[in-house]
């Protein structure tokens, strides 16, 4: 694409600040009427290549670069992962940190807790083998009354089937659209489903590049796929 199409395609979607792939194949259509669907697949990549549009979703896109969170993993955590990854080649699983949550909350949390969210038949295997390693290891499924009683432990969850999750230096770490939903769903996570539930996602979609459709997808299976439109309804509105 030239520049004066570059230009022409910005005016042409305006303000919003999403739009789909029927957008795009419209604008390109009125550019030229014979176009093909393979070309204009092309277009679309060469602009996302080109950092002026990014993919935030199936056939959902929106201006600027993509920005993927990058966790900042701490050592410890990077070594059980490393361990497991060992010892339990062909189990599901992946790490994170509630400090992750600093990169959004107005309210900094000043402890940490470390998660290891493990498909669930082998929740008990992992719980017991890191426990000869680790002293500070608590399984999930017993019940807290505040989720400070869990700082500076690392807290084995069950991994929800198909959940979102990437490798980051070589380590399998929960996606930023799994730990949102899991933020707004599951119940250690509580003290944070109020007003600041709303500023997190505020925060991490004027911030990372989300995928929507992968966030939603997630949410369906926990059941939670209406809570989590709403959550995002919500802040599309302010």
């Amino acid at each position: 694409m030239n520049n004066y199409l570059n230009e022409e395609f910005v005016e042409y979607i305006g303000h919003r600040k999403t739009f789909d792939i029927s957008d795009v194949s419209q604008f390109f259509h009125k550019c030229d009427p014979d176009i093909s669907r393979t070309t204009i697949d092309w277009r679309i990549y060469a602009l996302i290549q080109k950092g002026m549009i990014k993919r935030i979703g199936r056939g959902m896109y929106s201006f600027g670069k993509s920005n993927l969170f990058q966790p900042d993993l701490s050592p410890q955590t990077i070594k059980v992962a490393r361990y497991l990854k060992k010892e339990f080649p062909y189990t599901n699983f992946c790490v994170w940190e509630l400090a992750f949550m600093n990169y959004f909350s107005h309210n900094l949390i000043n402890f940490n807790i470390q998660f290891v969210d493990v498909e669930r038949d082998a929740t008990d295997a992992i719980y017991y083998k890191l426990k000869e390693k680790e002293r500070q290891i608590v399984h999930i499924r017993k019940t807290y009354d505040t989720i400070s009683e869990l700082a500076g432990k690392m807290c084995i969850r069950p991994l929800v089937t198909g959940a979102p999750v990437r490798e980051w230096e070589q380590t399998p770490v929960a996606s930023l659209e799994k730990m949102l939903v899991d933020l707004a769903t599951d119940k250690e996570f509580f003290p944070f489903q109020g007003n600041e539930l709303f500023s997190i996602y505020e925060s991490a979609y004027e911030r990372y590049t989300i995928n929507e459709s992968t966030l939603l997808r997630y949410a369906a299976r926990k059941g939670k796929r209406t809570h989590i439109q709403e959550i995002l309804d919500a802040i599309k509105r302010q």
